[in-house]
């Protein structure tokens, strides 16, 4: 006799229950005992060293290598091959310490005019950082140029040509060191700022007494003080301050000692900050006090009060369009004779932004220099230029520049019978190719 078939079934269903719990009561207590989900990894911290590397190569004419429209070295033209490689490291591990050294080499051929072939080596070491309200920057900058060991010679008519012919003396052998150090303490809506600098220029050419020969005489300023700002309105400073320094001027080519050495004391009064999002200032001015280290040529006011300026404003109407307006102002000694003069720029420049890959701009330039009697020379360059520039991407680009000089001399004739010859006209047409590794 046969159970039952309901018992079966009964039987058969307990079993298979048992045996499916049996299963899954091993993955439903590992369910439960596991551990939460892992966080997320962090990010991937950034390296607190980066490296870049440059090649700019430029072509340029210049239709008066010499800046002469007067004697032998008139209006000589050159074509001009400039290779400017570059390289510079930086490491910044934490706000409070970053550094970066940099070396740029500018390589150039003059070939109509191989006296004026050249080697400038740029390098810069620079530190600074930030620990909670106190910012310190360090900024150390040399250049070497490896040129001719002579100066240039200006004979049949022609003469040392307006503020003593800066190109020409920028391809001579010479050592140029600047070094500037700040430190910002802020205390609420103010701060403190200690400052030093230092511009050191050894011309290493040959001194001569030929007859023409342009002689160069080393010269040197150091000086330090101490800015305090004020916050008068909103992300704009209110600042004055004061500066303790001395300039050194060597001796010329008859040996003999300047009598231009000088102390200065600087009073200064200024505005820094962004008032709005489309201004920019950075002004400071003020009188300068002498104090003559000995005794200055008759003739020589040593009580002229004379004014540093040193201030620039950005103007940004849109964001394709940027307007600067920069002036400098202040007194130094002479870089190719025994005097003072005061070393006075005005300059503009505008920039348009057509797209992410096409920029243009003009600027202005007025380049001034003005000496203390009894030396009697005025000398002004007006230099109006413009730019053309081409991104291609960011390790592409090119540009395309020129530019005109013209002086006017303001020495009488009957003062110096060759004061026209320090008058020239010189016009400069670039093209430029850099790429960025």
């Amino acid at each position: 006799m046969f159970p039952p078939p309901i018992m079966t079934t009964q039987a058969n269903s307990k079993t298979l229950s048992l045996s499916i719990a049996s299963l899954l009561l091993p993955v439903v207590l590992s369910a439960q005992t596991a551990s939460p989900a892992a966080p997320p990894a962090p990010p991937a911290t950034k390296p607190p060293w980066t490296f870049s590397a440059s090649m700019a190569v430029k072509e340029s004419f210049d239709d008066n290598v010499f800046i002469q429209d007067h004697g032998d070295l008139a209006k000589r033209e050159s074509w001009v091959t400039s290779l400017m490689p570059g390289v510079a490291v930086a490491y910044q591990k934490s706000p409070a310490f970053k550094a970066s050294v940099s070396y740029a080499p500018e390589v150039t051929f003059y070939h109509s005019e191989r006296s004026e072939d050249y080697v400038a080596h740029r390098g810069a070491i620079n530190f600074g950082g930030k620990v909670k309200d106190t910012a310190w920057e360090m900024l150390n900058g040399v250049v070497w140029i490896d040129g001719s060991s002579l100066g240039p010679i200006f004979t049949g008519g022609g003469d040392i040509p307006a503020i003593g012919g800066i190109p020409l003396r920028d391809r001579r052998d010479a050592a140029i060191y600047r070094n500037s150090f700040k430190l910002t303490q802020t205390l609420g809506k103010a701060f403190l700022r200690p400052v030093f600098n230092s511009y050191v220029h050894d011309f290493q050419t040959e001194h001569r007494t030929t007859a023409g020969y342009e002689n160069y005489i080393d010269r040197y300023d150091i000086g330090g003080g101490v800015d305090a700002g004020y916050e008068a309105f909103q992300k704009t400073w209110l600042v004055v301050g004061y500066r303790f320094g001395h300039q050194e001027q060597m001796k010329n080519q008859f040996q003999a000692l300047s009598p231009y050495c000088n102390n200065y004391h600087r009073f200064l009064v200024g505005l820094e900050g962004t008032p709005t999002e489309w201004l920019k200032l950075n002004v400071l001015a003020g009188p300068d006090v002498r104090d003559w280290a000995s005794a200055t040529p008759a003739g020589f006011n040593r009580n002229e009060l004379l004014y540093f300026i040193d201030a620039s404003v950005s103007l940004l109407p849109t964001k394709q369009d940027t307007v600067t307006l920069a002036a400098r102002r202040y007194e130094q000694p002479a870089f190719s004779s025994h005097s003072v003069y005061e070393d006075i720029v005005y300059d503009f420049s505008y920039r348009h932004k057509f797209s992410d890959h096409v920029t243009a701009g003009a600027g202005f330039r007025i380049y001034g220099g003005d000496w203390q009697a009894p030396v009697n020379r005025e000398d002004w360059i007006f230099t109006p230029s413009a730019v053309l520039i081409y991104t291609h991407d960011k390790h592409l680009s090119a540009e395309l520049a020129y530019s005109y000089d013209w002086v006017d001399s303001r020495v009488p004739v009957s003062v110096a019978p060759l004061s026209k010859g320090r008058e020239f006209t010189r016009h400069l047409v670039s093209l430029g190719v850099k790429y960025a590794f």
